[in-house]
């Protein structure tokens, strides 16, 4: 690895030392905060840790993972907005299941597209300012549905967001379901290639390392704060560099794919480790904390199967 590379490292160890800046539980304070910190910093893993360090709000942490991963996977995505992903419908986020339909349509005799459809789950539904959703063009030869990825600004005409309510894990941020009623979609922001190939499947890897790297920054911060045990601090920094360099490799390979399952195995060991810890942390931030760890429990049957598959490839 570079020295150059490992400026992230840096980061943390000169401003763990500091008090950091709270962002508080506003997220647009927040949001302007991650901003205005990770101008600078070209490597989208490397915004997601700073993102995370700088807050004590797991839910702004996870919005900062989440962001930086799909400006990985779409890296002309503007770093300064909220992008949210929309893959999944009434029927689940299977490509079958996408009922969205995207249809060519002409208007003053320019081509243009138009999108009709909703989605069942959107993250960062109030806060977003830009949507990516899958959508159908039709059907390929062998019937498979042929899907396409759309850039879409949440405030475009057409476009309806509902809150989701009761949300138990970061409320801090908003869920929520979109709807799209005869959306004009101009040709410059439909995403190049096969929308699930190049996309929704990648994209499942690319979330797992930012979010992961995201909150652990986040943990940095707190064991900074908090001065835990120096070996801890060294686990994390490690578990960043770890990340840091699969999320530099294709997220399609199988042996990248087995890496991450060991890496996401590795975190959960740390969070298990330091859960004597949180007792010294201040109680609102420690009950949220003990709410929202289960963040990276999610999916883990579809991790699993992906394992399950990247080794079966080798053998």
């Amino acid at each position: 690895m570079e020295k150059s590379q490992l400026r992230i490292i840096d980061r943390l160890l000169t401003e763990g030392t500091q008090t950091v800046s709270d962002a508080g539980k506003q997220f647009n304070v927040w949001r302007q905060s991650f901003y205005r910190q990770t101008k600078g910093w070209p490597d989208p893993l490397d915004r997601a840790v700073i993102g995370g360090f700088i807050t004590d709000c797991v839910a702004f942490a996870f919005t900062a993972g989440y962001c930086s991963a799909l400006q990985s996977l779409v890296p002309e995505l503007p770093t300064d907005k909220i992008t949210s992903f929309c893959v999944t419908e009434e029927g689940g986020a299977h490509p079958r299941a996408i009922k969205t339909r995207l249809a060519p349509v002409t208007e003053g005799g320019d081509q243009a597209n138009t999108l009709n459809g909703e989605k069942k789950y959107i993250t960062c539904a109030n806060e977003a300012n830009l949507i990516l959703a899958a959508a159908s063009e039709g059907a390929y030869a062998d019937g498979r549905n042929r899907i396409r990825m759309v850039k879409v600004d949440s405030r475009a005409p057409g476009v309806t967001i509902t809150p989701m309510k009761d949300i138990h894990l970061v409320p801090e941020i908003s869920h929520g379901m979109v709807a799209f009623n005869n959306v004009t979609i101009r040709n410059a922001d439909l995403l190049s290639g096969d929308g699930y190939l190049n996309y929704i499947k990648p994209f499942r890897t690319i979330e797992d390392l930012h979010v992961t790297a995201a909150i652990s920054g986040y943990l940095f911060r707190i064991a900074c704060q908090y001065d835990w045990d120096r070996e801890i601090k060294q686990t994390i920094l490690c578990l960043i560099v770890t990340i840091r360099t699969l999320a530099l490799s294709d997220p399609g390979s199988p042996a990248v794919h087995i890496l991450t399952g060991n890496v996401l195995s590795q975190a959960r060991e740390l969070i298990q480790h330091i859960d004597p810890y949180w007792e010294a942390v201040d109680k609102v931030t420690r009950d949220a904390w003990n709410r929202d760890k289960a963040l990276m429990d999610i999916a883990g049957k579809a991790r699993l199967r992906r394992l399950e598959t990247a080794w079966a490839f080798y053998q």
